[in-house]
């Protein structure tokens, strides 16, 4: 079942790399460093993609131009920009700087990122401190993601403060929200939501309970099945989507049965999405600048922590 993704893991992430590494050289924007990939969050993630990648494979071509790219004038710059404008990329876009400034943490170990992303997480915990986080929202404004992020983020730098506020939030919010599973939020779209809100969840349960939990939650229409006819483009990005969390939650799972299942699942989807390249290495302005950055960290626990 895993065997095979698991025996050419490094040649589908430097294929991955590859179709990133053209889209995040771009000019397509006038931001400090952000430029390429046409938007300011798709290349944020493609950044994030392209170091994720350094340290997944050890393979070092792309660490000098990740270097130059993140010079400290550079990112004064883009930190400017986001607290000149409290709404920019809030969340979608400020949840993405939070894994890639944990990446290039763990990747180069310079503290270069550690500032912003301090203002990045300052912002989106005062960003939910006004608004109830709503489990079903998708695409840019899906709080699961955003809240994901912020937790990771929070518990990797030690801010035990914004841990517990955050796992306030889901508890609330997430843990008793009522109505169980459903796919049509995800219709035509990008972002996961079922499995990113029990990938969340799992985060703030012990496993025993998680699995009651996701037992109840995937009871009725029970675990996705891969899109093999996208509606749109961002729809194309969805299998990658769904694959990151079903393998979030076959790690937290403590159920031999469940661990399967959601295995198998996340390969089902990584596979449709990969196998055909059009999905992800086709038109740049439709897929090709942004779904790739998906493959990669649907990718990214085939070569451990």
């Amino acid at each position: 079942m895993l065997t095979p993704l698991l025996e050419t893991r490094g040649e589908i992430a430097k294929e991955l790399a590859e179709a990133i590494s053209r889209g995040v050289a771009r000019r397509d924007t006038g931001y400090a460093a952000f430029h390429g990939c046409l938007d300011w969050h798709s290349a944020v993630h493609g950044v994030w993609a392209l170091v994720a990648y350094s340290r997944m494979t050890g393979d070092r071509r792309y660490d000098a131009f990740v270097t130059e790219l993140l010079r400290p004038d550079r990112i004064a710059a883009e930190q400017a920009l986001l607290r000149a404008r409290p709404g920019f990329e809030m969340p979608y876009g400020r949840a993405w700087f939070l894994r890639l400034a944990c990446e290039h943490e763990l990747r180069f170990g310079n503290g270069l990122l550690r500032p912003m992303a301090e203002d990045v997480l300052a912002s989106l915990v005062a960003y939910y401190g006004e608004r109830r986080p709503q489990p079903r929202r998708g695409s840019y404004h899906s709080d699961s993601w955003a809240l994901i992020n912020m937790h990771d983020y929070a518990a990797w730098s030690g801010d035990r403060a914004a841990v517990e506020t955050i796992r306030g939030w889901v508890g609330t919010h997430f843990v008793d929200a009522e109505g169980g599973c459903g796919y049509a939020p995800e219709a035509g779209h990008f972002m996961a939501v079922a499995t990113n809100w029990a990938w969340l969840v799992s985060k703030v349960l012990a496993p025993e309970r998680f699995d009651r939990w996701a037992d109840a939650f995937f009871a009725r229409p029970g675990l996705p099945r891969p899109v093999t006819q996208p509606g749109n483009w961002h729809h194309h990005g969805l299998n990658f989507s769904r694959a990151w969390g079903l393998w979030g939650l076959h790690a937290a799972s403590g159920s031999p049965s469940a661990k399967r299942a959601y295995l198998e699942a996340y390969v089902a989807h990584f596979r449709e999405a990969y196998d055909e390249a059009a999905l992800w290495r086709g038109s740049y302005e439709g897929v090709g600048h942004w779904v790739p950055q998906f493959g990669m960290l649907a990718l990214q626990p085939l070569f451990g922590p």
